[in-house]
């Protein structure tokens, strides 16, 4: 990784490199890393990556219109796991930052946007270890006041798209 990497990201990064959604089995090979190959199918960037990734081998930075201003990033679906970007260590989940009462409030949720991942699909248990992990991250990270920002935002849309799902799947048993 960069050298200039910003404190919070690289905490973010070495406290999520050994954690996986299954332990210590790369969740990828269940899905020949649907998550990360091509077609513009990657990952978001967070604040702070982009100039990680601009311009490392095996990587594509795509402009997109979504996200708040920040790329996706592509790959071959073969990446070196220390490179991986953060939503790539915490797939198939999201923090969810929640302000209420003036408190802010993390909420570990299996991200709604994940529905090309196995484990969302079954009932597979999420290791426990890495759901705390992802929450522990999160905490960190909106310490940084875009950080914060970007992933209110992003619970915001996530919170939506839920709202949604669940108002197509009510009229579908009705």
């Amino acid at each position: 990784m960069a050298k200039n990497i910003h404190p919070e990201l690289k905490e973010a990064y070495e406290r999520l490199y050994h954690e996986t959604p299954l332990g210590y089995y790369n969740c990828g090979r269940l899905c020949d890393g649907l998550c990360c190959r091509g077609d513009c199918k990657g990952m978001w960037l967070y604040p702070y990556e982009e100039e990680l990734f601009a311009d490392k081998e095996g990587f594509e930075v795509c402009e997109t219109e979504g996200n708040y201003g920040y790329p996706m990033v592509i790959c071959s679906g073969e990446c070196d796991r220390a490179e991986r970007p953060l939503a790539c260590r915490i797939f198939p989940l999201f923090p969810l930052v929640i302000e209420e009462d003036g408190k802010v409030i993390i909420k570990v949720i299996r991200d709604p946007r994940a529905t090309m991942c196995p484990i969302v699909r079954s009932s597979k248990r999420i290791d426990p270890s890495f759901v705390r992990q992802v929450r522990l991250t999160a905490r960190r990270l909106i310490r940084d006041e875009k950080m914060f920002d970007y992933m209110k935002n992003v619970s915001l849309e996530l919170l939506e798209i839920i709202e949604l799902q669940s108002r197509l799947a009510s009229e579908e048993r009705e």
